[in-house]
């Protein structure tokens, strides 16, 4: 099926780069006369680009923990399966910085394509924060420098990724946050017949033939290299695309909040932050999707986690321990997994009344709708691609099975992630188009209920004494109340800190190092790889 995909997925490049239609393209007005002209498919443009860029210089510069990206894959989110060495230890990097070379293959793609200056518009988020904006100064610089012409263009976050989406772009700075800690989550994200994340529609053979291999083999070696040879394919050797940088993340957190687990893969967990009844955390972006199943970004997946369920989560040291599971039973060839559901695991509605209980048919119900056409959810690939599932089934009221494609050694750990938690059908159906529009049109099965999200401002969510933990919670100190303020002006959000209306503080720039010394001050590497996604298939 796959390869189907990407034949077809060939055949309509093919087709946009004969000079058909583009929706996301305009026609280009260049030197050979008015002939539409795809740029991008110019190796040279692309070298030129990654070439260009001094990632060491503008991680620096960002002055919050960034380190520069040395490839696709950012460090310390995987491990060699025989010796332990981070995935970046093992590959090196596979990027470089040459500006006396960028202005040599610039000249290159300016000559092949009859052109005596490139036009870049770049694309970037301008509620994603100050680090964002900075970078993607610095990269119009960096670009300016060995002759393109830069246009920048700001949208919110949401307009870029629908922007994307649509093909309606033709250099976007990009991230990509691991959903769990192996390559595959990222490497997929380029093989040609990834229609929903490959937004710069790289098409290449040898890369989804090396991606597929290593995906299909049980020797974990050999999956290993294969994954190092396919990075040096998609960066340095086709230009598909242009890692910058992976992003750090300088905060302040009050010394009397604890409890906040950070995860280099996955979703950060915000369940069980201990210290203040009432506790209000910064986040400088909004929740995009209410809607577990058709979420993207992490913003929505963190409130997810704290209202919704799945049969496992992720312990502070991003081990999987059960949720709404109490237990499973494995088969000898580790293909099929049989789940207990948690007689006490419960549907709770906005006032915090029961519903009804949690069932195997809502995880059967969940999967069916995340890999439906009818929903079209970006997610759908988690299923089969992530869990290697094939089938799955209630056996009864709370027994869920379910039928591997072959052994998964990630399969508990990724069943932590929100695409794939349980869902309430009737509830979902009753609401119709109105589902997950507003705190009161969502169901909780988690530690907290959604009292009320205001885009744009702030989401607020109530502690669930529903919950089947809510004893140990309450008993744990676990805050009644956690509000989630909306900041995107970093110097707005250190006053609001300052003045005490808020218990976290995201830092960039100055603040970091005015702040390094303050109590609570933290600054770690996070798993989010920033990069340059290339629109190939864009007509200039």
């Amino acid at each position: 099926m796959k390869k189907l995909l990407a034949i077809l997925l060939a055949l309509l490049i093919l087709v946009g780069c004969s000079g058909g239609g583009n929706g996301g393209g305009n026609d280009g007005g260049g030197d050979d006369g008015g002939a539409d002209v795809v740029i991008f498919q110019n190796e040279n443009v692309r070298k030129a680009m990654s070439y260009a860029i001094d990632r060491v210089s503008l991680a620096k510069s960002l002055n919050d923990g960034s380190v520069a990206a040395e490839g696709i894959i950012p460090f310390q989110l995987a491990g060699n399966p025989s010796t332990g060495a981070d995935f970046r230890e093992d590959q090196g990097s596979v990027v470089a910085y040459d500006v006396d070379q960028a202005k040599d293959f610039y000249a290159k793609a300016c000559e092949e394509l009859g052109k005596k200056e490139l036009t870049v518009d770049l694309l970037y988020g301008t509620n994603e924060g100050d680090s964002v904006i900075k970078a993607a100064e610095q990269i119009a610089y960096y670009l300016e420098e060995v002759g393109f012409k830069v246009n920048l263009v700001s949208k919110q976050k949401k307009e870029r990724l629908q922007l994307m989406d649509n093909g309606d772009y033709q250099v976007a700075l990009t991230r990509w946050g691991p959903d769990y800690a192996d390559p595959q989550t990222y490497m997929d994200l380029y093989v040609s017949y990834n229609t929903s994340n490959n937004s710069g529609r790289y098409n290449s053979a040898e890369y989804d033939k090396l991606v597929e291999d290593a995906e299909a083999t049980t020797d974990m070696d050999e999956r290993w290299q294969k994954f190092l040879e396919a990075e040096k394919v998609l960066v340095s050797k086709d230009f598909g695309i242009v890692p910058v940088f992976q992003a750090g993340g300088a905060m302040i957190i009050r010394p009397e909040i604890s409890g906040i687990e950070f995860h280099s893969a996955a979703v950060d967990n915000y369940r069980h932050i201990v210290g203040k009844d009432s506790t209000t955390l910064v986040t400088n972006t909004d929740i995009i999707y209410l809607d577990n199943q058709f979420a993207t970004d992490g913003t929505s997946f963190i409130a997810e986690t704290m209202f919704m369920s799945g049969l496992t989560e992720l312990d502070k040291d991003g081990n999987w321990k059960y949720d709404l599971a109490e237990s499973h039973e494995m088969s000898e060839d580790g293909t099929v997994y049989t789940f207990k559901i948690r007689d006490d695991a419960v549907w709770v509605d906005h006032d915090g009344n029961v519903v009804r209980n949690v069932t195997a048919q809502d995880f059967v119900d969940s999967w069916d709708r995340l890999i439906s056409e009818e929903l079209a959810s970006d997610y759908s690939w988690w299923i089969s691609d992530v869990l290697l599932a094939k089938s799955w089934e209630a056996v009864d009221e709370k027994t869920f099975k379910v039928t591997l494609e072959k052994p998964n050694g990630i399969f508990l750990g990724c069943l932590a992630f929100p695409s794939c938690f349980a869902i309430n059908k009737e509830f979902i159906d009753a609401q119709g188009d109105q589902y997950a529009t507003s705190a009161t049109t969502v169901l909780s099965s988690g530690p907290y209920i959604l009292d009320s999200w205001t885009p744009g401002y702030s989401y607020e969510l109530k502690a669930n004494d529903k919950y089947y933990f809510a004893s140990d919670y309450e008993a744990a100190g676990t805050a009644k109340k956690v509000v989630f303020r909306v900041l995107e002006d970093t110097q707005t959000a250190l006053m609001e800190y300052e003045a005490g209306n808020i218990d976290t503080v995201i830092l960039s720039g100055e603040q970091v190092d005015a702040n390094k010394n303050a109590e609570g001050f933290v600054n770690r590497l996070q798993g989010y790889l920033f990069y340059l996604s290339v629109n190939i298939n864009h007509y200039e």
